[in-house]
């Protein structure tokens, strides 16, 4: 027999709420420290406001509920799951026949809800709000680096595919001003899909803008025929100065929407996705990594009645496992990020693990 839709509602409901309390107040307390923080950043520096300082720390606020939102979860539910406990209704809920599955399953569809609402919803907001939080450190030049560009000692390499002819662009210095990119000793090589070499440009500068590169003092070589000069050549093509900024920045700044095309921009142009691809495998994983964190609680709460003691002893060791799985979900993640292991399995196998335990426990405690 199920639990009637009362139990059911009236579980939802004490964990949601519960769960924006505990959400707000973390969130209050990571605003105050990231407050303290950039205070102690800018404090060399005249031009920056306390205000400034108020309005960066708003705007990464948004990027901080990612981060709390599994603790969140992990103390919400142990939180609950301890009072009902507490006042015996969870004795009450069992003794009706509901079995633990079906009273933990509000909480679980709650935890889940909310990860899916974060990755949807949540993440676009964050992705806004703190591409503007690192153009404000960059400005304030407060920030790891105040370039967005990362350019290696060997200058920038392109690559693009399109209309079945590929191009490999290469420059042996690189700056950019505002919204135009500029290049010195520029090379465009034209090959087919099958790599048969159709034309090469060199170019003593270029620039790249309006969907087109704008090379000076240019020679152009073909098969079959002489090199040819010419002042200035325009060559079309699909890359941006804003979508190459973002293969150098933060996943962080990219929506959850609109990471795939990137990936796949990436691909045809030659960027390294690795660190896209990660990044929007582990928001795929989210909501799952909640849950987990709700099987956990449930798995050291639920193990035995109030009157036998150790109540704070299992929090305690609730609490632990929880960070201990973040941590080795971030240990995985840096895995992952150095191609030591697939992708799926860095992003995938923590929360994978925790869930089998936490049944594996919790059908212990049911069946015996």
């Amino acid at each position: 027999m199920g639990p009637s839709p009362i139990i059911t509602r009236y579980m939802a409901k004490h964990f949601a709420f519960t769960l924006a309390q505990v959400l707000l107040a973390l969130l209050m307390l990571a605003y105050l420290f990231d407050t303290i923080e950039l205070l102690r950043r800018t404090a060399s520096r005249e031009m920056v406001t306390f205000e400034d300082v108020l309005m960066m720390s708003g705007l990464k606020l948004f990027s901080m509920f990612h981060l709390v939102l599994p603790f969140a979860v992990l103390i919400s539910s142990l939180f609950v799951l301890w009072r009902l406990s507490k006042s015996h209704e969870l004795v009450i809920i069992r003794s009706a026949g509901v079995s633990v599955w079906q009273f933990m399953m509000p909480l679980i569809l709650v935890a889940f809800c909310v990860g899916i609402l974060n990755i949807t919803v949540i993440n676009p907001l964050a992705a806004a709000t703190y591409k503007h939080y690192e153009r404000m450190e960059n400005r304030f030049d407060i920030g790891s680096s105040s370039n967005p560009l990362d350019i290696s000692k060997q200058g920038l390499w392109l690559k693009e595919t399109r209309d079945n002819v590929q191009y490999t662009i290469h420059a042996s210095n690189v700056w950019q001003k505002g919204s135009v990119l500029e290049f010195q000793d520029m090379s465009i090589f034209e090959t087919s899909l099958k790599d048969n070499f159709k034309k090469r440009v060199e170019a003593e500068t270029g620039e790249l803008a309006e969907n087109k590169f704008f090379l000076t003092n240019a020679w152009i070589m073909e098969v079959g025929k002489a090199p040819e000069y010419k002042k200035s050549v325009d060559i079309p093509t699909m890359m941006t100065v804003e979508r190459i900024e973002d293969n150098f920045s933060s996943p962080e700044t990219i929506s959850f929407w609109t990471i795939p095309s990137f990936i796949s921009f990436f691909e045809q142009t030659g960027f390294s996705s690795l660190r896209h691809k990660l990044y929007w495998y582990s928001l795929l994983v989210s909501p799952f990594f909640l849950v987990a964190m709700v099987l956990i609680a449930g798995a050291f709460v639920l193990k035995t009645t109030q009157r036998q003691g150790g109540v704070l002893i299992r929090v305690v060791l609730a609490l632990s496992t929880g960070f201990g799985l973040f941590f080795f979900s971030k240990l995985a993640y840096a895995l992952g990020a150095s191609a030591s292991i697939p992708l799926a399995l860095s992003t995938g196998a923590p929360s994978l693990i925790a869930i089998a335990c936490s049944i594996f426990i919790l059908l212990h405690y049911e069946d015996g």
